[in-house]
Parts: C-alpha cells; sequence; structure tokens
C-alpha cells in the first residue's frame, strides 16, 4: 500500500476563529476582521495580542523586520491560542507600517504545532518574500510554511498558496517512491528539498533518498518546475546488534 503524504496537502481550514471554541467554522475574513490594528495595540504588540479570538491568548513573541525601503518596516506577532474545549494552535499575524506609523494587514497564519519568525528572504526592486516556517502537530512533522509576496511600492501583501505543492511532487517522483515530511524550503533561491520513502519504510524513517525541487510562483501559487532525484536502495541485509552480546 501506497505511503500517505503527510506534508501539507489540501487547504487547511481555520483553526481558531472567534469565539475561542473549536465548535466554530469560519472564514479568513472572519478572522481578519477581529485582529485588531489600533495604535494601542500595535504600540503594546509585545505585550497585548492583536487577535481578539474569545479564547486565551498569550504572546510568545514579537519583532520588526526592517527593508531596504525606509519608508515601510514589517511587525510580526506570534501567539499561543488555547481554545476553551480543544487543542493549543499558534498564530502569527504580520503588520506592514508606513512612515506615519499606521500599520495594516499584510497576513496572518497558523498551525496545530510550531511556527517560526518570519525571514524576509527577497528583498529586491521588483518583488519581496517573506517566509514563515512551521510544522504541523503529530508524529507526521508536516509543513506548515507560510510565503508572502508583494511586488508592488509601498507593498501590498499577498499570500502564496503552498497548498498542493507535495502532490505535484509527488507525482514527479518515479513509482514507489512519496514524499515524506518536512520539507525545507530556500525561496531565497526557489528551492526545496524533502525527504524520500519507498515501499516497506516504517513511518520513522524513510530510506528512499531526498528529492531536490526548483521552484516558482505563478499567479499567486507555488509550482515545481524541475526535480532533482536519485533513488536509494538497500544494499545487502540488515544488521541489528543487541547491546551487550559483543565481546570486547
Amino acid at each position: 500500500m501506497a505511503l500517505a503524504l503527510v506534508l501539507a496537502a489540501a487547504a487547511t481550514p481555520i483553526l481558531s476563529c472567534p469565539g475561542g471554541t473549536i465548535e466554530t467554522k469560519c472564514t479568513a475574513a472572519e478572522v481578519t476582521a477581529k485582529i485588531a490594528l489600533t495604535r494601542a495595540r500595535v504600540t503594546n504588540i509585545a505585550q497585548k495580542c492583536l487577535y481578539d479570538f474569545g479564547g486565551k491568548c498569550t504572546v510568545e513573541a514579537s519583532g520588526r523586520i526592517n527593508g531596504s525601503d525606509p519608508g515601510t518596516s514589517l511587525l510580526w506577532q506570534k501567539m499561543l491560542l488555547l481554545p476553551r474545549d480543544g487543542p493549543q494552535a499558534r498564530m502569527l499575524v504580520l503588520l506592514s507600517q508606513d512612515k506615519a506609523g499606521k500599520a495594516t494587514l499584510a497576513g496572518f497564519t497558523e498551525s496545530s504545532g510550531s511556527i517560526g519568525t518570519p525571514d524576509l528572504v527577497v528583498d529586491g526592486d521588483k518583488r519581496r518574500l517573506i517566509h514563515v516556517g512551521g510544522t504541523l502537530a503529530g508524529s507526521g512533522a508536516g509543513n506548515a510554511d507560510a510565503l508572502f509576496v508583494s511586488d508592488a511600492a509601498p507593498p501590498k501583501w499577498r499570500r502564496v498558496d503552498l497548498s498542493d505543492w507535495a502532490e505535484q511532487g509527488g507525482k514527479l517522483l518515479p513509482t514507489g517512491y512519496w514524499l515524506r515530511g518536512p520539507a525545507q524550503f530556500a525561496f531565497d533561491e526557489m528551492f526545496a528539498s524533502a525527504p524520500v520513502a519507498r515501499e516497506g519504510d516504517g513511518e520513522c524513517c524513510p530510506r528512499g533518498g531526498n528529492a531536490f525541487y526548483d521552484l516558482d510562483i505563478q499567479s499567486d501559487r507555488l509550482v515545481l518546475t524541475r526535480l532533482r532525484f536519485q533513488p536509494m536502495q538497500p544494499l545487502g541485509r540488515d544488521i541489528e546488534v543487541t547491546a551487550g552480546t559483543l565481546e570486547d
């Protein structure tokens, strides 16, 4: 039986809807409406949650990213969200701030596991890219990365769709090999690598090698343009030794 893809695939629903309960479903627009961008909140970004969640919210980290353009900067806040009736999640909110100090929402991302700090990986004349690394909770350790792009001045940030990159990558592999997470992205070079499993591998230990992909962004969607992969096969029989059974 083929191993299931454990990298991020279908678009993930909102994990932490306003109201503080997992029983509620909502849209990204409804979450956006509850992210407060008042001067008081932005000034106290290190202490006060920007998101009016409804459950318990704790600010875990915050910071500022200064780009090459002195006219704008980026602020970010990472929150730990605890609903009244379910598992915790993490949310990162990204803000764009102009010279006058006015902040606008650049985007947000969530994860059931971990979220890293945002990284301005490309800061050129024609395009800026912000990458937020993340992994999902659970033994599969799938990706929960987010990528934001702006190609205008002043910047107008948009989120890049990463939802089907793993499905694309799996289709490019030879028959009998499957992607296993998490992947490592290098968006400054538009490159990704991911472990590969083969038939007979256990859940913990992919032994099929590593796949290397060239990437592109087309219509705000991540697209795979090239695969480099050399399949690995086991040589000989497995060797198992129990500690204490060998002579000195």
